[in-house]
């Protein structure tokens, strides 16, 4: 009777975490305020993100970079900028970890700790305040000197970043621990990963768009071999594997290379190498004509998202076995299965091998939506530290996943009257780079998730044994189970980001007649809807810069 009272409670506890991991998805506050900003509630979406967040509390980052966006978008761009400006204050104070920070994010989980950004967020707050100044320029020309030599020293930082990047490439070295049981338990966990050849080559080592945007300032500004530099650079990272790593147009290439030969022969004194670059490439035109470059940010990044897993032992074959839980929409079902098939699922011939040996054919079958993770000999290990029978009733972990960068786009124009003057193309890709991003983190990040919710129910089980319950009677069954709920409510993945950056960005280059000239920029959506911004550019010297953002759910009269 015992027993069937514990089968009983056990099952009631997979219910409950079915029923838990339903309603665990809720829509963060930059999220909200993304549909607002779509629909041009430029205001309503400022008070969202400050209800939301705190200048001075753990998500103090997310705090500048949405209202950074939101002041950029309403036009009050030197307010953008302060915000810029701070959140650059915040990711250099980001060094220095809290330690007492770190154990409460080990306890309770990460999102109790200081959000920190990704490495790549730096390089998008100068590009932004970059354009920043460049607007001011258009719209004060009293200051345009003073606003593109701003935009230049933003430029100037950005370059010494990505410098120490290239330098640097794979970022901080993990952070070492003394802690034994934490160190035991990420042994245990080490044969979780992904396939190895999944993650190369999607490592962010460089920003080709960054120094061909720098570039195309710099030319602007009349600083022609600092702009020779900049294109030399982006030609050289896009040519050699930023436009193949990002799915790039290979306009990419031909443009900064344009670029260079062009400022080469408006500076002067590199006529050999403009010969090299010529009698290489016999195909690459030069023109001393005024340009106009057109950089269109599009779109939102993938949402961050989070998916559920639980994790119990098995005795039999002394090994730990990984179940996903799906949940939400058909489509968010279909993303999680994705995700986990391609960074954890059994699907290599061996993992295929050690569930036949170890299991029967139906493990073999399931393997694409289990792992599992056979111990050995650090079996003994595992119980010695508690483990087995922590995890006697199950676990659940939650890390995050990135919903699939989805652009649904069938072309870009530049439109002056009834005449086609040029078509954007692909230049840099956000969305691209905050996968390979995730990918890139998503190893350390469920290994982190696991040995967190294995020392919450580990120090359960010590409480236990103190209270003087036992796993075998009644009491202690019952205390398990909702111990064991308990650290299931706490569980949850990290899936804050800056959420208002754009998917993509494209770009188009073309000769154009001096002077006030009204442009029209049309986008076409698969679903045949074109979205329309116009504007009046004034042209001059070599090179101008027109910056826009177009978003695809804006209202049909907003753009």
């Amino acid at each position: 009777m015992k027993l069937h009272r514990i089968i009983s409670l056990k099952q009631s506890l997979y219910c409950f975490f079915f029923i838990l991991l339903s309603g665990c998805n809720v829509t963060p506050a930059n999220k909200s305020a993304i549909l607002q900003i779509e629909q041009g509630q430029f205001n309503e979406a400022n008070k969202t993100i400050k209800q939301n967040y705190s200048a001075v509390g753990k998500n103090r980052l997310l705090y500048e970079l949405e209202l950074a966006t939101i002041s950029h978008l309403n036009g009050d761009y030197l307010q953008s900028n302060q915000h810029l400006t701070n959140a650059k204050s915040h990711i250099e104070s980001f060094y220095t970890i809290s330690v007492s920070e770190q154990a409460l994010a080990m306890l309770s989980g990460p999102t109790f700790a200081t959000y920190e950004g990704k490495k790549y967020y730096l390089p998008l707050v100068h590009y932004m305040m970059a354009i920043n100044f460049n607007a001011l320029a258009q719209s004060q020309p009293s200051m345009r000197q003073i606003h593109l030599d701003s935009a230049q020293v933003e430029m100037k930082q950005l370059d010494v970043y990505l410098s120490q990047l290239k330098t640097n490439t794979g970022g901080y070295s993990k952070e070492q621990t003394d802690n034994s049981l934490t160190d035991t338990i990420y042994k245990i966990l080490q044969p979780i990963s992904a396939p190895s050849d999944l993650l190369e080559n999607i490592e962010y080592k460089n920003d080709a768009f960054a120094h061909f945007v720098s570039g195309l300032l710099n030319e602007q500004n009349s600083e022609l071999d600092a702009a020779r530099i900049q294109y030399e650079r982006a030609n050289q990272a896009y040519s050699m594997g930023f436009t193949k790593q990002f799915g790039l147009a290979n306009e990419t290439i031909t443009l900064s290379r344009a670029n260079l030969a062009r400022v080469m022969q408006l500076a002067g004194g590199y006529q050999n190498e403009l010969n090299e670059l010529l009698d290489k490439h016999p195909s690459l035109s030069v023109s001393d004509s005024p340009q106009l470059s057109i950089i269109q940010d599009l779109g939102i990044a993938p949402e961050k998202k989070q998916l559920n897993l639980l994790l119990r032992a098995e005795r039999n074959s002394k090994s730990l076995i990984m179940y996903p839980v799906f949940i939400g929409t058909a489509r968010e079902k279909r993303e999680q299965q994705h995700w986990f098939q391609m960074l954890y699922a059994d699907t290599s011939l061996f993992d295929m091998m050690q569930n036949y040996i170890m299991g029967d054919i139906g493990d073999v079958v399931l393997g694409s939506v289990t792992k599992r993770i056979p111990l050995g000999s650090l079996w003994d290990d595992a119980e010695e530290i508690g483990l087995i029978d922590a995890l006697e009733y199950g676990g659940r972990i939650s890390v995050s996943y990135l919903a699939p960068p989805k652009l649904p786009i069938r072309k870009t124009e530049v439109w002056q009257g009834n005449k086609k003057l040029a078509e954007l193309t692909p230049f840099h890709s956000i969305s691209q780079l905050a996968l390979q991003q995730a990918l890139t983190n998503a190893q350390s990040e469920i290994r982190v998730a696991f040995t967190r919710e294995i020392v919450k129910a580990l120090t359960t089980q010590k409480a236990i044994r103190a209270a003087g319950a036992d796993k075998n009677n009644l009491l202690g069954s019952f205390v398990k189970i909702a111990s064991t709920a308990v650290n299931a409510i706490t569980a949850s993945a990290d899936t804050r980001q800056w959420q208002s950056l754009p998917a993509q960005i494209r770009v188009a280059q073309f000769n154009i007649e001096p002077g006030l000239q009204n442009l029209t920029i049309k986008t076409t959506l698969n679903s045949g809807r074109v979205i329309q911004q116009s504007a009046n550019i004034d042209i001059q010297g070599s090179m101008t810069i027109w910056h826009t953002r177009t978003f695809l759910n804006a209202p049909v009269n907003s753009q």
